[in-house]
């Protein structure tokens, strides 16, 4: 939102100088009267923004009274703000060499210094800063630095260290600006996209006006942007989007309008064309004070996002809601890992769930806000955090970070000099260190498969490899990643219905080939069949292998509900080896899985069981998938009494 991206600190340093040049004013020994005199002109002409004025009567003032502080630091600072840096460090200079015991300067110097990019002159200043010997008749109490400004001296000093030693070139990083059909001469900020990579969702502000924009992916480019069509804009201020992985939802901030306080956080859906009007998340997620730039995770059951509600850190923080039965649950903060005494914005969870990207200015780094990277450990907790690097993070401003799916190439926004003017949206490569985990995902509708009608329906995915949920929810589709390498079940049920089965193995090879699920489910009548796609053997063997433990479990539950239906289990082959030795394995594996039902409670005068070898293929027995298919266990219902 505006207040999020012109709220900074660092920019109120001409003013907190001319503040030190009148509180100093009386700690100064005598000076000369037309000193005095020129300085006192020259005081009230750079309140009045007359700068050239005033930097000629300072010129007269420290003329006559070269010791003469005050006129040495508010040349300083109006230097510094027209960008003479050549008159900046001078005046600087001349201010220590007149008062060398005022410890507050050498901070301000060293500031300077950083901004021009003259790290190791800032260091060595750092230094003096700290160094500097309390003699007789210098009070730290009231001449030395307060607090907070040894806490900014020693981020100061890390971000210089960090700035020394990073190597990092950003020809690397394949830097690239979007472009015009992005970025304009207004402020284009915080991108989402598509988990496709095909469109691209972000903040316009114009004339102090926000809205939502997209551009579509062309191949070479990115289209002109348009407004995001629907009842989402509206004639005050939208921002600070996040699309959920289906890309049917988008989280975003609306402030000073109707809230529990003075920016909430929103959300509003597609039909597939238009976006609908904004609706509140509600007051368990937003508090009386500021709560804004949410991050949705791709499967939309967390939420992360920053605030300036109590009970922080200090600043803005980061804070995770979790949506479950229904509802949202009572914001947890991040801890002391991610959060300091500083702002933390702009959260970003990749779509692993658990690489989180931020823009901070409490952590060392190289601007006002820089952006981070740190990962949820196994025991819940959260890495330090880890700066993106010189080329990432400079001087400007950088904020509002997406990273595509495969954890290769990100998206922000930075000010750098460079682009189409104000904020503009650039892309690059992740550096090896601070790429999330590879994964690939799962989007699937459910559909009566006698109607074609859209349905809702228990939708469950379990980790075959623990046997664990893996996700739940009741609806008509669903989204959700997977890690490659893993053995996953699907199965949707709904009552009156056979339930569905799916097994997904996805692999790194397959992460460019998402699985795109349309589930039609059957409603239980006499000769329908279900394939059971996670039931396991050894290869030519009848052993139950654990993993089909959690479909068998379904087949279970759903003939205990429906104690009506009597069924037949029938085992498949492919055709390798013999038929006769196919005929046998096929037939085993049938009764494997009864005697599995049975043990479980269900009573065996209602299962048959049979064996077809390779006589009902359901793929070609000429390639590996084909064969694949036809190795398989089926379920039928060979009658039903209601």
């Amino acid at each position: 939102m505006i207040t999020s991206f012109f709220n900074r600190t660092g920019i109120v340093l001409a003013y907190s100088l001319l503040a030190f040049a009148c509180s100093t004013l009386q700690a100064q020994k005598a000076n000369p009267k037309a000193a005095k005199k020129n300085f006192d002109k020259a005081l009230i002409e750079a309140r009045k923004g007359n700068s050239a004025k005033s930097l000629g009567l300072l010129k007269k003032a420290i003329k006559a009274d070269k010791n003469y502080s005050d006129a040495w630091a508010l040349q300083a600072d109006i230097a510094e703000k027209l960008g003479d840096s050549a008159l900046a460090s001078a005046s600087y200079k001349g201010n220590i060499a007149a008062d060398p015991l005022y410890q507050p300067t050498y901070y301000y110097f060293a500031n300077f210094l950083y901004k021009q990019k003259r790290y190791e002159e800032s260091r060595a200043m750092l230094d003096r800063f700290f160094n500097l010997p309390s003699e007789k008749g210098f009070k730290r109490s009231s001449d030395g630095a307060s607090e907070e400004m040894n806490s900014r001296a020693k981020k100061l000093i890390q971000s210089c260290s960090l700035a020394i030693e990073d190597t990092q070139k950003i020809e690397e990083l394949d830097l690239k600006n979007l472009g015009p059909g992005v970025n304009t001469s207004a402020y284009e900020y915080w991108p989402g996209m598509t988990v496709d990579g095909q469109t691209l969702i972000f903040t316009r502000l114009v004339d102090m006006q926000e809205d939502f924009y997209l551009s579509s992916n062309n191949g070479g480019g990115w289209d002109k942007a348009r407004p995001l069509p629907g009842n989402i804009n509206t004639k005050e201020n939208e921002g600070t989007t996040s699309v959920s992985g289906n890309g049917k939802f988008i989280f975003f901030t609306v402030c000073n309008q109707e809230g529990f306080g003075s920016c909430d956080l929103f959300y509003s859906r597609t039909n597939g064309a238009l976006w609908s009007r904004r609706i509140n998340l509600g007051e368990t997620v937003n508090s009386a004070q500021w709560d804004a730039q949410p991050a949705i995770s791709a499967d939309g059951k967390t939420l992360i996002f920053s605030s300036a509600r109590p009970g922080g850190f200090g600043g803005k923080d980061l804070w995770m809601s979790k949506w479950a039965e229904g509802k949202w649950s009572q914001p947890m903060n991040l801890g002391s890992k991610i959060n300091t005494d500083g702002d933390e914005e702009a959260p970003f969870l990749h779509y692993d769930g658990r690489t989180l990207y931020f823009g901070s200015n409490g952590h060392p780094g190289y601007g006002e806000h820089d952006i981070f990277f740190s990962q949820l450990q196994p025991d819940k907790s959260w890495s330090a955090p880890v700066n993106l690097g010189k080329g990432i993070n400079s001087e400007a401003d950088e904020m509002g970070l997406y990273v595509d799916i495969k954890g290769e190439r990100a998206y922000f926004a930075s000010s750098r000099p460079g682009g189409y003017g104000g904020l503009d949206i650039y892309s690059f490569k992740l550096a090896g260190g601070t790429k999330p985990d590879p994964v690939t995902y799962v989007q699937g509708q459910v559909f009566d498969a006698d109607t074609k009608a859209e349905i809702t329906g228990r939708i469950d995915i379990f980790n075959l490899e623990n046997n664990k949920p893996y996700y739940t929810d009741s609806s008509s589709s669903f989204f959700l990643t997977m890690q490659p390498n893993g053995n996953y079940a699907l199965n949707i049920k709904r009552q009156g219905y056979l339930f569905y089965s799916e097994n997904f193995q996805p692999t790194e090879s397959s992460i460019d080939s998402p699985f795109l699920v349309k589930a039609y489910l059957k409603p239980i009548k006499t000769d329908e069949k279900l394939v059971l796609r996670n039931i396991f053997f050894e290869t030519d063997k009848f052993d139950l292998r654990i993993e089909s433990f959690t479909e068998l479990n379904q087949l279970v539950d759903l003939l205990k509900k429906n104690p009506g239906i009597n069924i037949e289990i029938s085992g498949h082959t492919d055709n390798q080896g013999s038929e006769e030795h196919n005929l046998t394995l096929s037939r085993n594996r049938a009764n494997s899985v009864k005697n599995y039902l049975t043990g479980k409670g269900i009573d065996a005068n209602r299962i048959s069981t049979a064996g077809y070898a390779a006589k009902q293929p359901i793929g070609d027995n000429n390639t590996p998938a084909g064969r694949a298919l036809n190795r398989r266990i089926e379920m039928k219902i060979t009658s039903w009494n209601k």
